[in-house]
């Protein structure tokens, strides 16, 4: 599903897939909403730096890093004080930073993603880490794993 995607890209989104499956498979454990809060800044923070390798300029590794380092911090306090608010921060950053990205690439299927990233912190605080969550975080994860169209539907009618 990212074979067309730059490497860069596929890196973060690879392990963004990683870090929801692992919120998905601590469901039946009872233990997804503290799962989510400390594991949802950083996936979100990883499709950031995928959005930004794919539509605009690739952020260097030592900012990758550090914005890294600094979601897990966010979600590690979230978890262990069980503020929400702190992992929702990097959700917030991470979500408007990829849909800027898909609107200066002319992408509206990442704008929407990172709006659907931007619900599932919203969805998170909410309800927990139930069905809408998941849903939400699936389908930001596919929309930036989605090859862009070479061609429009206009374009082929024509």
């Amino acid at each position: 599903m990212t074979g067309a995607l730059p490497a860069r890209a596929r890196l973060y989104l690879r392990f963004a897939a990683v870090l929801f499956a692992a919120i998905a498979v601590s469901v039946p454990l009872g233990i997804s909403d503290d799962v989510a809060l400390f594991l949802l800044p950083l996936a979100a923070v990883s499709l950031m730096i995928a959005a930004l390798a794919r539509f605009a300029a690739p952020l260097p590794i030592f900012i990758a890093t550090l914005a890294l380092v600094a979601s897990l911090a966010g979600g590690m306090s979230a978890m262990l004080w069980t503020i929400p608010v702190l992992a929702l921060g990097p959700v917030i950053l991470a979500g408007l930073a990829i849909v800027a990205a898909g609107l200066n690439g002319t992408a509206v299927m990442a704008s929407l993603a990172g709006t659907a990233l931007l619900g599932s912190g919203l969805a998170l605080l909410e309800q927990g880490a139930g069905n809408g969550f998941l849903l939400l975080c699936a389908a930001a994860l596919v929309g930036l794993a989605k090859p862009a169209a070479r061609k429009s539907a206009l374009a082929i009618q024509q």
